[in-house]
């Protein structure tokens, strides 16, 4: 299948990209904090019994409650600072928040975890049903990674799936250690059609490990609050108000665990370096973008707001800010040189990648599409 022709970067195309962030009040409306909301989604559980510790892996893990560190950030004039409000209720000292589970059983937990089969593998017959707009970055060693997600809700059916996601990973296919974090639209499960905070791991290209949030023990919840699966309060408007989340994902080098921060850098908790062979010594490759897998009509999902992408943010769903953790822990912009675009059904969905554009933005790109019949 022919992929459409990019359309080139002109000066009036980035002007429109720049222009919303001319005034204080575009700039207000375009980057506005959307904090997971809370609800009685989940239950409370002693942070030394929690899921996580019924993996064999972490038999003798000592708990670490906060990081050794947090990423350098290396700020610009003019840069904007995110704000969030930590959810009011949670759970009470010494316990954290457990998303209530709706998957039924072990089977139907192993089926889901197939959609994320093996690394990046567009059109393949090894990975039938699985879509991606996206903009990557190869080695050599990356600590972590960050970026603004704009925050859209997209119809999605049962057995259908829609992701907005940065990707972390490192080795070869069959032996693939990779963490996945962004947003989610996916009623298997969480029994809705809600945007919720969603992440993923697998430490062997989801062949025997790996699932969703906390459906299988790996991930150690810290925070008494925040937590994967929480449902966003506020979603963005096409031609109007944009909220975004923004995840981080670093490597503590003191630890070797991986940890994870949403949104002004409220620690959730951390994947144990335990779980990992490749990941223990950083990434190789990281990704950000969006992936659909379809229905059993053969019918995928719009992505991102299900428009194709152009160059005004207010119409297209976007990522901002797309940076990495280098491995002096510092937070710096992605590196062009080193970067590439993925777009495997280019009918259904799309990306375009703006490269810096101002204080406000950054690095950033656009993606998304209606889907449809897509392919395998």
């Amino acid at each position: 299948m022919r992929e459409r022709r990019r359309r080139p970067v002109t000066k009036a195309r980035v002007w429109r990209l720049e222009s919303v962030s001319k005034t204080t009040k575009d700039l207000d409306e375009l980057l506005i904090d959307s904090s997971p909301q809370n609800t009685e989604e989940y239950e409370c559980v002693d942070i030394y019994k929690q899921p996580a510790f019924n993996n064999i892996l972490l038999k003798n893990h000592k708990i670490q409650m906060n990081p050794s560190f947090m990423p350098r950030v290396i700020k610009r004039n003019g840069e904007l600072l995110f704000s969030s409000k930590i959810p009011s209720e949670g759970c009470p000292m010494g316990m954290v928040p457990i998303q209530k589970t709706q998957v039924d059983n072990l089977t139907d937990l192993n089926s889901i975890s197939k959609l994320h089969l093996g690394n990046i593998q567009p059109l393949s017959t090894a990975a039938p049903g699985r879509h991606f707009a996206a903009h990557y970055i190869e080695g050599p060693i990356f600590h972590g990674a960050q970026a603004g997600i704009s925050l859209y809700n997209p119809p999605v059916k049962m057995n259908q799936v829609s992701m907005s996601q940065i990707w972390i990973e490192n080795g070869p296919p069959a032996e693939l250690n990779s963490i996945q974090v962004g947003w989610a639209v996916h009623p298997r499960i969480y029994g809705d059609t809600r945007t919720r905070a969603t992440a993923y791991w697998t430490a062997d290209g989801s062949k025997k490990t790996g699932c969703y949030n906390v459906l299988c023990p790996g991930f150690v919840q810290v925070h008494p609050r925040y937590r994967l699966g929480q449902a966003y309060g506020a979603i963005s408007v096409i031609g109007g108000k944009q909220y975004i989340t923004q995840p981080l994902v670093f490597l503590d080098k003191k630890s070797g665990n991986w940890w994870l921060a949403y949104d002004n850098g409220n620690i959730v908790g951390y994947w144990p370096k335990e779980l990992f062979t490749h990941l223990r010594e950083g990434a190789t490759f990281v990704q950000y973008g969006g992936w659909t897998f379809n229905s059993p009509d053969g019918v995928s999902p719009p992505m991102g707001n299900g428009r194709f992408p152009n160059g005004y943010f207010r119409n297209s769903s976007f990522f901002s800010q797309m940076k990495m953790v280098d491995t002096s822990n510092v937070l710096v912009d992605i590196d062009d040189k080193r970067s590439g675009r993925l777009v495997d059904s280019a009918n259904c969905y799309n990306q375009n990648y703006w490269k810096y554009q101002g204080s406000v933005l950054g690095k950033c790109m656009t993606f998304g599409g209606p889907g449809g019949t897509c392919g395998i």
